[in-house]
């Protein structure tokens, strides 16, 4: 991650008042009638709560300039972070991209980081990290020998590949289905969080390759469990996810299964504790029980709460809880034993519970990967394949062996042969790559069908196949001459145009390949093959059929096979007509 410490230069007295503008312009733009009133009042408590900050105003207002240009420049953006993404006023400025009321979140506050004068921003990939703090540190204003600016904002730079991944499916979604002009940075892809398929789809385990949905504990969870709401997902990851107190999973667990819900602590508490089965999950709870409990507005019984959670970080119960024990007791009309023993309860709570705006950014990142994989199976593969193309390099990983017949390996590239098996598990079909069709990466072409993509053919970088490409513009290619002249300017280089042949991206030209094998090496000794061929020989050529392996003699064999049987692996170009099947040679996986 990269940390950049941002000053701003809109310092000016009009600051406060052009915050406060914007935010409310942007919420006018999002509600009308009563739902923009909610907004506005709970505009003015995160503004009221900001002044107590001591983060100047202006500050914050040309940071959020800053981002809006990055993403008019096209640097894609995460959900967000942690507590952070509970504030209205954040996400107004798009500093995150979880609405806290369409999530039904209260606010607690900006979270110890922005109070500690921190502010996180998530981005998909390290170039786009790198443009990030560029833009800020251009933009910060601050004296080269100031190694410490009271008034700067420190903002956090990490990377999230889940976004990476989103960000993936939603372009290729859109060019599939004919989107001009959209920006998967502005949050204008409707969404049904109640959509029956991808919980299907989660009740099933068909979680691979999900974020966060695919971790082993958490998935034999949702088997046991499948949620049917994204709030019951959200509970379920609070529950079992890595870090939950050890016996939160299991207690949860059985009272959702009606074998043991805990007793309710107070009549009071019953809608408090009645979502979560009478489990305390969200430290929400526990604010608003204390609410509850001691008669005190939500603000009050916030305070309260954070003056809890500060004893609990010393194990010893002081002036806060003796306080806290006795309200609820003379609120309650309770003994002053029972009082405390309420007040010893929460503070337990306090400590296994955790805010639920930290956890909807990555469950809600989650949801939609889901979401795209039950609706457009196709296109969820194939941005995985993409995510793992940009991984390994173009001569890196199992591509031709040696003569004596070993091979390196590429961990990454291994990765996306197991992603071309799940995808043809699935029912997708890949299809072989086609100079005269496919891109760099894979592409999703409808619901159930993917174009294998140049990148993933060995030694066609992103150079080589953006030349392929760009020589389509006048049509098809007809021949290895033909290719030659219109995506490399005439200039011959075997290695970019033999792994076309043998991978099968030139079948479109309508000959067999060891006919373009052949053509191809008259080319590089220097014979015109297509002047220089008579019509017979091109008969020949048109209508041979190889018998076997040994049809190409020496060691180039071995390569060759080698890099056949690659392809085959990836279930994208099958071998019957072109190389036999070697009978025991387990490490073949022929698809059609």
């Amino acid at each position: 991650m990269s940390i950049v410490p941002f000053r701003g230069g809109a310092l000016e007295r009009a600051a406060k008042g052009r915050l406060r503008d914007l935010c409310r312009s942007q919420a006018a733009s999002l509600a009308l009638g009563p739902q923009l009133d909610r907004y506005m009042q709970r505009l003015e408590i995160e503004l009221a709560a900001f002044d107590e900050l001591s983060i100047d105003p202006g500050v914050i207002l040309e940071l959020s300039w800053v981002v809006r240009d990055l993403r008019s420049r096209g640097v894609v953006f995460g959900l967000g972070y942690g507590p952070q993404c509970g504030s209205l006023l954040l996400y107004l400025l798009g500093l995150h991209g979880v609405d806290p009321h369409q999530h039904e979140l209260p606010f607690t506050g900006f979270g110890s980081e922005l109070e500690a004068q921190r502010l996180h921003l998530r981005v998909p990939s390290r170039a786009e990290q790198a443009e990030t703090a560029s833009m800020l540190r251009h933009y910060a204003r601050l004296s080269p020998i100031d190694e410490v600016d009271e008034k700067a904002v420190y903002v956090v730079i990490g990377r999230e590949r889940a976004a990476g991944l989103s960000r993936e499916m939603i372009d290729m979604l859109a060019r599939m289905q004919g989107h001009s002009g959209y920006d998967p940075a502005e949050c204008i892809w409707t969404w049904s969080d109640n959509d029956r398929k991808p919980f299907a789809l989660i009740a099933r385990g068909q979680t691979s390759g999900i974020h966060l949905l695919d971790d082993p504990q958490l998935r034999e969870c949702l088997l046991r469990k499948p949620p049917q709401s994204l709030d019951e997902l959200v509970r379920l990851v609070a529950a079992c996810r890595h870090g939950a107190h050890g016996g939160q999973k299991n207690k949860y667990l059985a009272a959702c299964e009606g074998q043991d819900i805990p007793a309710l602590p107070h009549p009071e508490l019953e809608k408090v504790l009645a979502p979560t089965a009478n489990v305390w999950l969200f430290s929400e709870q526990i604010v608003a029980a204390l609410a509850r409990l001691m008669r005190l507005s939500w603000e009050e019984a916030l305070r309260v709460s954070r003056e809890l959670a500060a004893e609990s970080e010393t194990a010893l119960e002081g002036e806060a809880s003796a306080r806290a024990a006795k309200a609820i007791a003379e609120s309650c009309a309770l003994p002053e034993a029972r009082g405390v023993y309420l007040l010893r309860m929460l503070r337990q709570a306090l400590a296994q519970s955790i805010e639920r705006s930290a956890l909807l950014p990555e469950v809600l990142e989650a949801y939609r990967q889901a979401y795209i994989r039950a609706r457009f199976p196709a296109v969820f593969y194939a941005a995985q394949m993409n995510m793992l193309l940009e991984l390994f390099g173009a001569w890196e990983g199992v591509r031709y062996t040696q003569p004596s017949g070993t091979s390196q390996g590429s961990e990454h590239r291994d990765a996306l042969l197991e992603v071309c098996r799940n995808a043809a598990q699935d029912g997708i079909t890949v299809l072989p790559p086609d100079i005269n069709r496919s891109e760099w990466g894979f592409t999703a072409i409808d619901h159930d069908r993917i174009l294998f993509g140049l990148g993933a053919i060995a030694c066609i970088d992103r150079a080589s196949a953006r030349r392929i490409v760009g020589g389509r513009s006048k049509g098809s290619y007809s021949s290895i001459i033909d290719l030659i002249t219109r995506a490399y300017g005439g200039d011959l280089n075997v290695h970019l145009i033999e792994p076309l042949i043998l991978s099968g991206a030139m079948d479109g030209v309508r000959r067999p390949r060891s006919a373009l094998c052949r053509e191809l090496a008259a080319i590089s000794g220097g014979t015109d093959v297509g002047n220089s061929a008579t019509a017979q020989e091109v008969s020949n050529w048109a209508n041979e059929q190889l018998p076997g392996e040994e049809a190409w003699g020496g060691a180039r064999s071995e390569e060759s096979w080698a890099f056949q049987r690659e392809m085959d692996v990836l279930g994208c170009v099958p071998s019957s007509g072109y190389f036999p099947y070697k009978r025991g040679d387990n490490t073949i996986s022929v698809c059609s």
